[in-house]
């Protein structure tokens, strides 16, 4: 596993940007969560994001609220396409009814687990973009998941070039 402690920016392809806040904003329509996991190259201290990947997932409605679950074969399918196309996962993205935050749930079975790695939350199903106020950003350290007060565009470049 590739640690990502040391990347300072992440710069997001457009295509990616675009095809994140479809997958959210569809799942939302019907009152679903839905993660997009993003993966990329690396170089010196810049994290390249090309690929978005939402995984094969069920997502599901409880009395205690909504859950996501990704099996472990189709991480596995994600495993071989990370290494088959030389890309690192960087990112998980997933989008809450309301408020974004990390739940109890996103900081116990996070997908990306490289320290270092970010973890989007954005609010109300990302109508409004991923780029929105309100939109979480976690980064996992040594003593797990920390939220990051800086703004967004700190350490995102959204809609960077590079795009596939």
């Amino acid at each position: 596993m590739t640690a990502l402690y040391h990347v300072r920016e992440f710069r997001v392809a457009t295509t990616v940007v675009a095809n994140t806040e479809r997958a959210l904003t569809e799942a939302g329509r019907r009152g679903y969560e839905r993660f997009v996991l993003w993966s990329g190259t690396i170089v010196d201290d810049v994290a390249q994001v090309r690929s978005a990947h939402v995984p094969r997932q069920t997502s599901y409605k409880t009395r205690d609220g909504l859950l996501v679950r990704v099996p472990g074969d189709a991480l596995h399918e994600l495993n071989v396409w990370l290494f088959d196309n030389s890309e690192t996962l960087v990112a998980q993205v997933h989008a809450h009814p309301t408020d974004a935050y990390h739940s109890d749930t996103d900081d116990t079975y996070p997908i990306v687990t490289a320290v270092g790695g970010l973890s989007i939350v954005v609010p109300d199903f990302a109508r409004h973009g991923l780029d929105c106020a309100g939109t979480a950003v976690y980064r996992l350290t040594d003593n797990g998941w920390q939220v990051l007060h800086q703004p967004l565009d700190a350490l995102l470049r959204l809609g960077a070039n590079g795009a596939r």
